[in-house]
């Protein structure tokens, strides 16, 4: 058997071996959920982000909540999930806060409420943001630092996935933020400008749904390396053929 035939017989099993394994892959269900585009009852919001996904490996729901530039500081977090009612006490965990400094914290305020309140100091009253019929609720209201300057950019913090028993991605719809220490446009708190003395309430739905792998990816994928090692076996069975005629 010529060089040629030889590396083709062996290049069409390892394609095999790797389709196979690509196949046996497990498809990812589940991304993140993203906010940044925002409406504010004023002239400006501050520059959000937020991002919400589920975390299997711990049964979490998990929160990324930042402002990026640092036009503004976080005081409250709306959540409204439609006609849903929690299906278990909602606990939190793994909260952190950058910078890292005192002063910060995350709370629960309220949960299945028809408050627009988070706290001394923090309300979206005002805002009017669509909270979807026929509940009218918030599903979850988190308090975010105290009220004045925290000097605290981004919050990171999950909650148990047992309180939102049947809820997924698709589910997320409007959330609204209160913050504080809004700043001109231009201007940001990581530059120490001291007129970032204003406020703002907005609302956001998610951009584009969420963030997920489409499972019809890794079978066109899957086609292809199989139609690839197709090709290489017939190209294996020509070169076999011609070396028994020499």
């Amino acid at each position: 058997m010529n060089a040629n035939g030889g590396g083709t017989q062996s290049g069409a099993p390892g394609l095999a071996i790797a389709l196979a394994l690509l196949l046996c892959l497990p498809v990812a269900a589940h991304g993140l959920v993203t906010y940044n585009d925002w409406t504010s009852n004023d002239s400006q919001s501050g520059s959000y982000i937020v991002t919400i996904g589920h975390n299997l490996a711990t049964s979490t729901w998990d929160f990324f909540f930042t402002v990026d530039p640092w036009d503004a500081e976080g005081l409250g977090l709306f959540i409204d999930l439609g006609n849903f009612d929690l299906t278990d006490t909602p606990l939190l965990s793994n909260v952190s806060w950058d910078p890292s400094v005192t002063g910060g914290g995350v709370e629960i305020w309220g949960t299945d409420t028809t408050s627009n309140k988070c706290g001394k100091g923090c309300n979206v009253n005002g805002l009017s943001p669509p909270v979807a019929d026929p509940d009218g609720e918030w599903e979850l209201v988190f308090r975010l630092g105290e009220q004045g300057f925290d000097g605290i950019q981004s919050y990171n913090f999950s909650i148990n996935d047992g309180a939102l028993s049947g809820i997924s991605e698709s589910d997320w719809g409007l959330i609204a933020v209160r913050a504080q220490q809004l700043c001109p446009p231009g201007t940001t708190l990581s530059d120490g400008d001291s007129n970032c003395g204003g406020s703002d309430k907005s609302y956001a739905t998610p951009e584009d749904g969420p963030e997920v792998p489409v499972p019809g990816t890794l079978v066109l994928m899957g086609l292809g390396l199989l139609l690839l090692a197709r090709g290489q076996r017939k190209a294996f069975v020509r070169n076999a053929a011609r070396s028994a005629l020499r």
